[in-house]
């Protein structure tokens, strides 16, 4: 595996090759000046006055190039005072993951309030499930994008202009209510990372969903549903009771912050 060159030795190279440049550029002024005034000297006119002026272009280009050679190798002393050290590309940590983790256990639950068997479910009856085994991030999904604190991850790549207004489109029927966060999340399959909440919130969202969010879930669909974590579908009224409980959380946790440090 060939090693990747040094910011100096990337220099040294672009010096290097301007160098060259500039010798090459130099003597074609030269060349350019020697015609003119041997022109000149056959006592013609125009004749040298253009060769003399193609000349001094050449000869600017060759006062350019040095300008930027030095400039060059004063980036390039500094360099080796100084060395670049590369580091390594920081990936975005999954705050939430399920490929599939939870289904069987919302599956049992699904087919145990409906009487349906887990072999000849539908395809739509898989999705109310996959509806189900989101539970535990659906909700707070559900706030992060309506309080427009979603961004798209620096993981992914830069999104084209179809891809954005796509995602623009998504985030605006759940704003409206009329999709579900289960599908966004199918949409990712299952995934969702820590860089996919704006800075402001993003603290908050990592450590109320590590520690709190899933016993306030599960006391939630308890009390509210009478049901268990895996166990409910998403439903917008629901949520809109539970969202006070979030609202609450990150209205506090500012102020539990400053009392920390």
């Amino acid at each position: 595996m060939s090693k990747e060159p040094t910011k100096s030795e990337l220099l040294a190279s672009e010096i290097s090759s301007r160098t060259v440049a500039c010798v090459l550029i130099q003597l074609l002024a030269l060349i350019f000046f020697f015609l003119a005034f041997v022109w000149f000297m056959n006592k013609g006119v125009g004749g040298p006055i253009c060769l003399a002026v193609i000349g001094f272009l050449w000869e600017w280009l060759f006062v350019n190039q040095i300008k930027k050679i030095k400039k060059f190798k004063v980036q390039k002393t500094e360099e080796d005072l100084h060395p670049t050290v590369s580091v390594e590309p920081q990936y975005a940590e999954a705050l939430y993951r399920n490929r599939g983790d939870t289904y069987d256990i919302a599956c049992e639950l699904y087919c145990r309030q409906t009487g349906k068997d887990a072999a000849a479910l539908t395809k739509e009856e898989q999705n109310i499930v996959w509806d189900y085994a989101f539970d535990d991030f659906s909700y707070l999904l559900a706030w992060i994008i309506e309080k427009n604190f979603y961004q798209n991850s620096e993981e992914y790549e830069p999104l084209g202009e179809e891809e954005t207004k796509l995602v623009r489109s998504l985030l605006a029927k759940i704003k409206r209510h009329t999709m579900l966060p289960s599908e966004f999340l199918n949409g990712s399959d299952g995934t969702f990372l820590e860089d996919e909440v704006k800075e402001k919130a993003r603290a908050f969202v990592k450590e109320y969903y590590e520690n709190t969010y899933r016993d306030e879930m599960k006391a939630f669909a308890k009390e509210h549903l009478n049901a268990e974590l895996y166990g409910f579908p998403f439903r917008w009224e629901d949520y809109e009771v539970f969202k006070t409980r979030i609202d609450e959380a990150y209205r506090k946790y500012p102020e539990q912050s400053k009392s920390e440090t």
